[in-house]
């Protein structure tokens, strides 16, 4: 596993630094950058300093690894957040997750057959995201994708029984989210410690079933990283 720690109050700015570095590497050789969100209290942070980075966000697509399936203006969802602690975001290439009028199941097929329209069949094998960013939680737990859920084969997979509030929830699947060329874990505080610990371990969580086709990283506050 290979790791790279800062202190609490300099890692969202480092992450972000780094995202931005790997945009600007990759438009030197392709047109356009896939990148993959994530939520949570790191995540919204990051999204902050991304607002300060020099990066040309007209050939940068974005979307989140999950939604809470509620409406577009409630404060659960994380793009509202990302949105609040990054004003122009909303001004840039986002693919917002469907407002929740209609059934979790129709919201899933509708936003499942979007993606498959964008990058093919979920197992085709190409990757499709340039970089996804993803918290975990101290279950273990990546985007919405909770240890002893089951869901099929596709690209977007929904939760109706979330163990966190909002219960619905819309997600990409494992294996939406392996296929990117590069995986990076950002998680912070020693609550979660036990949780790396186990994936270390190889033990069955969702945190150990993702990694990047071409690279996965962990960035870890010096907190998380003291308790390990």
């Amino acid at each position: 596993m290979q790791r790279i720690v800062r202190g609490s109050d300099e890692l969202a700015h480092h992450i972000a630094s780094e995202v931005a570095r790997a945009i600007s590497e990759t438009l030197r050789t392709q047109e356009g950058f896939n990148l993959v969100l994530t939520g949570g209290t790191l995540g919204i942070a990051t999204a902050a300093e991304l607002a300060n980075q020099e990066i040309d966000w007209s050939r940068v697509n974005i979307c989140f690894g999950d939604e809470r399936y509620v409406g577009l203006d409630q404060k659960d969802r994380n793009e509202a957040q990302a949105m609040a602690a990054w004003p122009g975001l909303a001004t840039k290439r986002l693919r917002r997750y469907p407002d929740a009028t209609k059934p979790l199941s129709a919201a899933r097929e509708e936003l499942d057959a979007s993606f498959e329209a964008s990058f093919g069949k979920i197992d085709s094998g190409e990757a499709a995201f340039d970089l996804v960013l993803l918290g975990m939680g101290p279950d273990g737990h990546v985007a919405s994708l909770f240890p002893g859920h089951q869901h099929g084969k596709s690209w977007i997979v929904s939760e109706s029984d979330s163990p966190k509030p909002p219960s619905e929830r819309l997600s990409f699947s494992y294996q939406a989210l392996n296929r990117s060329k590069r995986v990076w874990f950002i998680v912070s505080g020693s609550a979660k410690a036990d949780a790396l610990r186990r994936v270390i371990s190889g033990e069955d969580l969702p945190a150990g079933k993702v990694s990047g086709v071409e690279e996965t990283l962990w960035f870890l506050d010096q907190e998380i990283n003291d308790a390990l």
